[in-house]
């Protein structure tokens, strides 16, 4: 089940002026996740963009990005940033992506797929991946389960392998592969 928390307005100015936007870290998610698909990137979505701070992020990197959000209040805070011109953004739930399937090369939600309901989200995410698309859930802990019929332990193991990956990574900057294909084939 989804929680619903974070949309009042108070809420939203407040996570616009003080959360977190890992800059590096989406350089590196681009790097060693994207790196086998073909540039250029056509189409991100940002799940759970909140204000925007992490939707911006990824302007650089794809044609054209959309933040979704179930709060019009975040979504609201979210218009209110220097957004590119490649950036825009969709009221929705994180299991009701309004994108066709099979043309979304990043589906991202940073620090927020544990607020979803997770099964449905995977669900969504998987039916708007294009073939080779990379999914990215961003969190600052991995306290959370992910279940998706039979992928389910493989999603865990990738979840827990890549968090070991990418701390090794950031304190010992070296080619490191976290790829896995196929898991929802």
């Amino acid at each position: 089940m989804a929680v619903r928390q974070f949309e009042g307005k108070k809420h939203a100015a407040a996570y616009l002026q003080y959360r977190v936007a890992p800059h590096e870290f989406i350089d590196r998610l681009v790097a060693l996740n994207c790196f086998h698909m073909s540039k250029p990137f056509n189409l991100a979505v940002d799940v759970g963009c909140g204000s925007g701070q992490g939707t911006i992020l990824l302007a650089p990197y794809f044609n054209k990005v959309f933040g979704t959000d179930i709060s019009p209040a975040q979504l609201e805070m979210a218009l209110t940033n220097s957004n590119p011109p490649n950036v825009s953004y969709r009221q929705c739930p994180a299991e009701e992506l309004p994108f066709p399937s099979g043309e979304v090369d990043l589906v991202s939600a940073m620090t927020a797929a544990h607020w979803f309901d997770r099964p449905r989200f995977l669900q969504e995410a998987d039916r708007i991946l294009r073939p080779g698309g990379c999914l990215a859930l961003m969190s600052y802990t991995m306290d959370m389960e992910l279940e998706y019929g039979d992928v389910s332990d493989t999603l865990n193991h990738i979840c827990q392998e890549s968090i070991h990956y990418f701390i090794f990574y950031f304190f010992f900057p070296t080619q490191v592969d976290v790829r896995h294909e196929g898991v929802f084939s």
